[in-house]
């Protein structure tokens, strides 16, 4: 895999790295929608994107292409949108929040696949 190549795939809305799914997912879970993140948790277990032979990285970088259907993109920015009101936090966000995740699912929502 290139580099041009893997930096373009990592800039569609459906790739996601392992730490975003991991937070979501949790997230999900703590908002009751189960069925949501196990979706999340199963994308997990696919193969990550090849990353270009020199790639340097921890495992939190991966990336993962997601598959939801729009109707399940709605309905997980909706929770990530209440979920970011009511100042939702855990471990892996206790810094910084969840700044930026409302804009990634806003993309996700409005991508249409084309591949």
């Amino acid at each position: 895999m290139t580099w041009e190549k893997y930096k373009a795939l990592c800039d569609r809305p459906d790739y996601w790295s392992r730490w975003m799914l991991e937070v979501c997912a949790e997230l999900l879970h703590d908002h009751h929608a189960e069925q949501l993140a196990a979706a999340l948790r199963a994308t997990l277990t696919e193969q990550p994107l090849q990353q270009p032979a020199d790639f340097r990285g921890p495992a939190a970088v991966d990336m993962f292409q997601i598959q939801l259907s729009p109707q399940q993109r709605a309905t997980v920015l909706s929770l990530v949108q209440q979920a970011v009101a009511a100042g939702w936090r855990n471990a892996a966000t206790a810094t910084r929040g969840l700044g930026g995740f409302v804009e990634a699912w806003q993309e996700y929502v409005g991508y249409a696949e084309t591949d």
